[in-house]
């Protein structure tokens, strides 16, 4: 099953329940350039753990806060409150792990250790999805996949900055893991 079809599953589960929800949604303050605080307000420290996770990652900071804006999607949002994202196998790579030692001390909704395992598990082939792939910000070969580990952790600060609670299904096999049923569950 594609991330297409899970996202369209969990929609279709949420909608029978009785939750209204819209997917693909967008918002100002998540683009694809730097988040600055001439675009909304941030807190410093989310703003400088983002600096350094670009950095860690190998990225071009200079290049990600000229490149043309582009707002970034999320998958679900359910209610005025909460957003979903699904998370297929490549959100797993090697540059995903290295990005969780970014979120100690600031709010957010990602289950960390889940996360941690998970990584561990399929970096492996995560890292191959687009090895070869460059991104305007990420200048070198599996640039992609370190630009996706850099995108997902500013979409779960910046919700949580933003009053969001953002979950995270991981659905790294095509499937919902059983944790992410789980979380589905409780939600509804």
């Amino acid at each position: 099953m594609t991330a297409k079809n899970v996202v369209d599953e969990v929609r279709q589960s949420l909608q029978k329940r009785g939750f209204e929800v819209d997917h693909h949604v967008r918002f100002d303050w998540l683009t694809s350039r730097a988040p600055t605080e001439t675009d909304f307000a941030l807190p410093p420290q989310v703003k400088y753990r983002l600096l350094a996770l670009h950095t860690r990652l190998g990225g071009d900071w200079s290049r990600l806060s000229t490149k043309r804006r582009q707002s970034l999607r999320v998958d679900i949002q359910v209610d005025s409150t909460t957003l979903i994202e699904v998370d297929e196998k490549q959100h797993f790579s090697s540059a995903r792990l290295a990005s969780l030692d970014f979120y100690d001390g600031i709010d957010h909704g990602l289950d960390l250790h889940r996360y941690h395992d998970l990584c561990s598990q399929y970096r492996e082939s995560a890292d191959k999805y687009l090895h070869g792939r460059e991104a305007v910000d990420f200048p070198f070969p599996g640039g992609r996949t370190a630009q996706r580990a850099y995108f997902d952790t500013t979409k779960d600060l910046l919700a949580a900055a933003h009053g969001y609670r953002l979950i995270r299904l991981p659905a790294p096999n095509g499937e919902l893991t059983a944790a992410a049923e789980l979380t589905l569950r409780i939600l509804m």
